[in-house]
C-alpha cells in the first residue's frame, strides 16, 4: 500500500478581514448577516466571529446598532477603514494615455479623495477604451476612465459594469479637440486624414468631421496626430490638445477647433465617466467619494495653471 501523504494543514482564515468584506457591502440602515450566517461565511466559531465584529466597532471601521427581530443595522461606516481592515490593498485604476490635462486632473481628483479613505491608487495608461473596459471586466482593475460615449458603445459587451458621470467636458475641455493641418496639402487634392480606429472616440470623431469631404483614411494613433502630419504621413488628424514642449503651430502646422457642428452630434464624448463592476459594493463605495465637483475644479485649476505658465503662450494649442 502507497504510503500516505499528509495533507498540507489549510491556512488560517482572517475573519475580522472576511467581515470586513461583508460590512462593505451593507450601506448604512441596511441589516447586517446574523453573526451564524456570518459563521458560515467565514469558517469561524460564534466566539471569533463576535471578536471580530467588536474589533471593527472599536476601531472606528463601522457603527452598528441592534434592533431585535430587525437585526443589527449600520448606522455609519468608514469605507476606506472597512477597504483596508478588509486587506483588498491598492485601488487599481486604469487611464487613458497620459499628457491631456483632463486626464491629469481626473487621476489627481480620485487619488486624492482615496487618499482621504486611505486607501492608495495605483493608475496605469492603456490605450483604447474597449482594452481598458475588457480588463475590468476580467477583474484585473478596480476602475476605469472613458468617454461617456465611448462607455455607452461598448457597455453590451460587458455585462455588469456601471459608471458615475464626472461631467460636461470632463474628457474632453471646451476647445481642447483640434484638427492639426499641413499647409502643404495641395489643394483640391484628395485629403489624407488620420484615424485611430482603436480609440471609438477618435473614429467617431474623424468620421463625423470629415463627412461628406473627399478624404482618405489613414491608420495612426490619436496621441501623436501632430507627428503624422509632421512627417507627411497625413494631410490632417484630430488631436486632444495638450501642453508641449514644441506646440504644432511653432512647429509650421495649422491648428483649427473642431467645428461646433460636430461636437453638437455627438456631445457624449466630451463626458467622462469612472466605470466599475456594478456588484463590487467595495469598490463602489469608495468611488462614490469621487465627486464631480471637484473633478471640475481640478480640471479647471490645472487648465489655467497651463494658460498661466511661464512658457510662451504659443507653447499651448488653442483653447
Amino acid at each position: 500500500m502507497p504510503p500516505t501523504v499528509p495533507s498540507s494543514p489549510r491556512p488560517k482564515t482572517d475573519v475580522r478581514a472576511t467581515v470586513a468584506r461583508v460590512l462593505l457591502t451593507r450601506e448604512v440602515g441596511q441589516r447586517i448577516p446574523t453573526v451564524q450566517e456570518l459563521q458560515h461565511t467565514s469558517h469561524a466559531g460564534t466566539g471569533t466571529v463576535i471578536k471580530a465584529i467588536r474589533a471593527l466597532e472599536a476601531n472606528g471601521s463601522v457603527t452598528l446598532s441592534s434592533h431585535g427581530h430587525q437585526g443589527t443595522l449600520v448606522v455609519a461606516r468608514d469605507v476606506g477603514q472597512l477597504w483596508n481592515e478588509a486587506q483588498l490593498g491598492n485601488f487599481s485604476l486604469i487611464m487613458p494615455p497620459p499628457g491631456p490635462v483632463e486626464q491629469q486632473g481626473i487621476l489627481e481628483t480620485v487619488q486624492g479623495s482615496l487618499a482621504r479613505q486611505g486607501v492608495p491608487v495605483i493608475a496605469v495608461a492603456l490605450a483604447g477604451a474597449r482594452r481598458r473596459l475588457e480588463e475590468l471586466y476580467h477583474e484585473r482593475a478596480d476602475a476605469v476612465v472613458t468617454s461617456a460615449g465611448a462607455f455607452a458603445h461598448h457597455r453590451e459587451d460587458f455585462p455588469g459594469l456601471t459608471s458615475i458621470d464626472l461631467g460636461a467636458s470632463t474628457f474632453y475641455s471646451a476647445g481642447s479637440l483640434v484638427v492639426v493641418e499641413s499647409p502643404a496639402a495641395p489643394a483640391g487634392a484628395r485629403l489624407r486624414v488620420g484615424i485611430d480606429r482603436g480609440s471609438y472616440d477618435h473614429q467617431l470623431l474623424t468620421e463625423t468631421e470629415f463627412a461628406g469631404q473627399d478624404v482618405e483614411f489613414f491608420e495612426w494613433r490619436f496621441a501623436s496626430a501632430p507627428a503624422a502630419v509632421l512627417r507627411g504621413r497625413v494631410d490632417a488628424a484630430i488631436w486632444h490638445a495638450m501642453p508641449t514642449v514644441i506646440s504644432p503651430a511653432l512647429a509650421g502646422l495649422s491648428v483649427r477647433p473642431v467645428r461646433a457642428e460636430t461636437l453638437e452630434r455627438i456631445p457624449e464624448v466630451s463626458r467622462a465617466v469612472l466605470v466599475t463592476r456594478g456588484l463590487d459594493a467595495g469598490v463602489n463605495a469608495l468611488v462614490r467619494t469621487v465627486l464631480p465637483a471637484d473633478v471640475a475644479k481640478t480640471q479647471a485649476r490645472l487648465l489655467k495653471l497651463a494658460a498661466e505658465s511661464d512658457l510662451d503662450a504659443a507653447e499651448f494649442p488653442p483653447r
